[in-house]
């Protein structure tokens, strides 16, 4: 009888020490708590990325907010009075009733949870609560933490680039200018390009390709960013006297990682999102032309190459063995998130804005190459229809002499801007 005793109090001590066991691991479980403004939500589980940040599972969030999502089982959709809350496995990119936000790193189902960025997950619910009618004021604490006083409200927007990252000594993109100020000019041309009935312009972002610590190509005595530069600036030039709205994602020599880039061509809600390089071959090997490039799986063996060569801004410019590796790691990871619902949306209009771009070019006379797809870091997500732009060898002497000249980066960019206002006109934008 008193062994049978024994067994049994061992028996319920053992169950006992298990289960606060467990209990102190639940507990020790890394999580956030999820605040808006003086009132605590709910307790979030959260793991850290592969860019060393924090993610966060959507749909404990979405269930902290007493929001119910759809029965869609293939994304997490809320919608509230028609204000839909779009979140999408492999996606890039989380709408806001229309509106595209760019996350750092693609929204991943794993370990029985939707993780998405913390950080970019405070921008997009605040964003929606103001969609739907309620007051923003979302953040993250520590769970042992506590607001120290209520934050007052501020009106959500999004960042342009030269709020997100300030160079030392100049802005990297202009100010957003209104119609009324451009119309104020003197010798303003008509607009060319169509408008909506509200008078909005069409917004195209430009983007010259690498900066700052990163030359990108260097043959020929000639950098590749300062081509780029120059050419986008006069590429701005001859569009903005066409009516359009251009932003541009650096108008100085600084350095952008590849993803703010597209964020902010997303951020801005451009219509059309252009990013000008200079091509290189390598030794021995010769190549010279105009080439248009679309963010789809690699069209060819050169294609893949090159995407990984102008990848290599993902690791900073850096020329080690490991550097190049992981660009090429990341570069192939590409043609998995090319399953991105948004991205192949956008796969079609983006053919046809280079096919366009390419016909302007060869009616001008200019030095063709021919239209191919491959997976750039840069136009990962874009939004909206999304161009590369390869102007010419500089590893060909004569060329990047050319490309050296003024006219002929004005030729080039008088090409691009036709083919731009002829796209914009014969397919008409949603101006947001």
């Amino acid at each position: 009888m008193s062994l049978q005793v024994n067994k049994k109090a061992l028996w319920i001590l053992s169950f006992a020490l298990l289960f606060i066991f467990i209990t102190v691991l639940s507990a020790s479980a890394e999580t956030l708590s999820l605040w808006h403004g003086d009132i605590k939500k709910g307790d979030i589980s959260v793991r850290t990325n592969s860019l060393k940040g924090k993610d966060v599972a959507v749909e404990e969030v979405i269930k902290s907010l007493g929001l119910a999502r759809t029965g869609n089982l293939q994304g997490v959709v809320v919608v509230i009075d028609g204000k839909k809350l779009e979140f999408w496995n492999n996606s890039s990119v989380v709408r806001v009733n229309g509106a595209i936000f760019s996350l750092p790193d693609p929204i991943a189902v794993e370990d029985g949870h939707w993780w998405a960025d913390s950080k970019a997950m405070i921008t997009i619910l605040d964003r929606f609560y103001t969609e739907i009618g309620k007051q923003p004021g979302m953040k993250w604490l520590e769970p042992d933490q506590t607001p120290t006083k209520a934050e007052p409200s501020k009106k959500v927007k999004p960042e342009s680039i030269s709020e997100q990252k300030k160079p030392e000594k100049e802005e990297i993109a202009e100010p957003e200018k209104s119609v009324v100020e451009e119309e104020k000019k003197d010798g303003v041309t008509p607009f060319p390009v169509k408008v909506t009935s509200g008078g909005k312009r069409p917004i195209v972002v430009l983007d010259a390709g690498h900066g700052g610590h990163d030359p990108g190509a260097v043959a020929n005595g000639i950098k590749e960013k300062d081509i780029n530069l120059k050419a986008v600036l006069q590429l701005g030039n001859i569009l903005e006297s066409q009516g359009i709205d251009v932003r541009y994602t650096r108008k100085t020599d600084v350095y952008l990682k590849l993803g703010e880039r597209t964020a902010f061509a997303n951020n801005n809600k451009a219509n059309v999102f252009v990013s000008v390089h200079c091509n290189a071959m390598p030794k021995g090997k010769h190549a010279a032309g105009l080439e248009f490039y679309i963010m789809a799986p690699p069209s060819d063996k050169d294609a893949m190459q090159l995407a990984i060569y102008e990848n290599k801004e993902i690791s900073a410019g850096a020329e080690t063995p490991q550097d190049v590796a992981r660009a090429d790691q990341k570069t192939r990871l590409l043609l998995k998130i090319l399953g991105d619902m948004q991205q192949n949306d956008k796969i079609n209009e983006s053919t046809t804005l280079t096919e366009v771009l390419h016909s302007s070019a060869n009616s001008s006379g200019l030095p063709m190459r021919k239209v191919r797809q491959a997976p750039f870091y840069v136009l990962r997500g874009a939004g909206m229809p999304s161009v590369l732009i390869e102007m010419g060898y500089l590893t060909d002497r004569t060329e990047a002499q050319k490309l050296n000249t003024v006219n002929y980066r004005e030729a080039l960019c008088r090409s691009f801007a036709s083919g731009i206002s002829t796209y914009i006109n014969e397919h008409p934008v949603t101006v947001q």
